[in-house]
């Protein structure tokens, strides 16, 4: 039986479109959960660095903070995904910051792989207001107490 070179058979035809677009799933998936990561980190370093900061004029303003430094903290490593929006919430010594964006994903087109609805996520920092050094120096005194009692027993 003779063969001819450079055609495809049948199973080939059928099998190629679908193993290329389950290969661009793939790459979608991977660039949604990268960016709910990055998200999830970057919520957190702007709730923690809000929480602590008083950006040198001695109050204590964490929508500020938020709002001036989101743009340097998200930088230019969402590839794959949209620019996320940041925005703060404060309850008592906590601040909480909610980071939204969404995945990418125009390439697929119509195709039956592709979900209907956007990709979107969105992830939650928070950090409490502490006065650290005042909180270290409170423990270790209460530590220094501690053994001064466990030696008066003795």
């Amino acid at each position: 039986m003779k063969r001819f070179k450079g055609y495809m058979t049948l199973e080939a035809t059928l099998l190629m479109p679908m193993v290329i677009c389950v290969l661009a799933l793939l790459i979608y998936f991977t660039y949604y959960l990268y960016g709910r990561c990055i998200i999830s980190e970057d919520s957190y370093i702007l709730a923690f660095r809000a929480s602590v900061s008083d950006m040198g004029t001695g109050e204590y303003d964490p929508f500020g903070y938020v709002q001036e430094k989101s743009e340097q903290v998200a930088g230019k490593k969402y590839f794959g995904n949209q620019k996320p929006s940041f925005e703060a919430q404060v309850s008592g010594k906590e601040v909480r910051v909610v980071g939204k964006s969404e995945t990418r994903h125009r390439a697929m087109g119509r195709y039956f792989l592709k979900p209907s609805g956007s990709w979107g996520y969105e992830a939650a920092g928070r950090a409490k207001n502490r006065k650290y050094a005042k909180h270290i120096r409170t423990l270790t005194r209460l530590k220094d107490l501690g053994r001064e009692l466990i030696d008066l027993g003795e």
